[in-house]
């Protein structure tokens, strides 16, 4: 590592992940880049993730959060505001990092002054559903299909600069995205904003219908604080409809090329779902934020 970089503090978040907390410390546990420091917010987790947190870290780098009164944004605030590290690394306690290289090859970029941050690739689980499986490709992969929109990050696996954070603290008015409105705020800046590919880790949801409803009513939410500016077109036409219509047409290729029944099935409820949800939110926050 360049000589700018002298030492990284990882933050892990968790809740209730018992199922897969021990592969990520362990993955962690075992990287080649060994000047770190540890530290795991837990929102009081009640299905033995704590037990685990505490066969691999120390009390006083654990830290407990009330779930029922959690914002994302005051928490890494408290997070950054506890640990040391000129480098803060942040790595969902699901997200598993796939090689021994991945915070080294993560916080490579930082030998460049200007990278304010950078975030690495995701993976889909072995379980993940078919159309989990193809968004979290077309989001990730070679990064050039994000590269196309307005903006994309992911704080699951990424790593910022602490006097940047410091200077730019996380928004605290949003309860979804608040990862795309820093780094967004971040790029408006100057500062590069950085995918690094080879940083790997394992990380995918299979949500239901109900559950990708409130997610994307949440993000959508956000993003009429976050692109306030104008940044993307709210109307029904553009913000719902086609945008429904079109990733339709991407499942149904996708879903003939690899054979998925699955995806061709689920598709048409799923993406109308995501997209309806995702418009109300938007003009949920206009009458909230009184912006978009």
């Amino acid at each position: 590592m360049g000589k700018d970089v002298k030492k990284v503090s990882i933050v892990m978040r968790s809740y209730n992940d018992v199922g897969v907390i021990r592969q990520t410390l362990q993955a962690v546990k075992s990287q080649t880049f060994k000047d770190f420091d540890l530290w795991n917010f837990d929102s009081t987790s009640n299905d033995g993730t704590l037990e685990i947190i505490r066969e691999y870290n120390v009390p006083e780098c654990i830290k407990l959060n009330d779930s029922a009164n959690y914002n994302p944004g005051r928490i890494l605030n408290e997070a950054v505001a506890a640990c040391t590290g000129e480098i803060i690394v942040f790595i969902n306690s699901d997200a598993t990092p796939t090689s021994s290289t991945w915070l080294e090859d993560l916080i490579k970029p930082f030998n460049d002054p200007e990278v304010g941050t950078v975030y690495g690739r995701q993976v889909a689980r072995p379980d993940c559903r078919s159309l989990f499986v193809k968004d979290t490709e077309r989001a990730f992969g070679d990064g050039k299909v994000a590269n196309s929109w307005v903006h994309f990050f992911s704080m699951a696996n990424s790593a910022i600069r602490r006097d940047l954070v410091e200077t730019v603290p996380f928004e605290t008015r949003i309860q979804y995205s608040e990862d795309i409105e820093w780094s967004y705020r971040v790029k408006r800046m100057g500062k590069k904003v950085v995918y690094v590919p080879s940083a790997e880790a394992m990380h995918s949801h299979n949500y239901t219908i109900k559950q990708s409803y409130k997610r994307h009513f949440g993000e959508g939410m956000a993003d009429s604080w976050i692109f306030r500016r104008g940044e993307v077109n709210s109307s029904l036409l553009r913000y719902f409809l086609a945008p429904a219509v079109m990733e339709i047409f991407r499942d149904m290729v996708w879903g003939i090329r690899t054979g998925s029944v699955d995806a061709l099935i689920h598709s048409v409820p799923l993406r109308v779902t995501q997209k309806w949800a995702r418009w109300r939110g938007y003009a949920q926050g206009r009458r909230v934020y009184g912006a978009g």
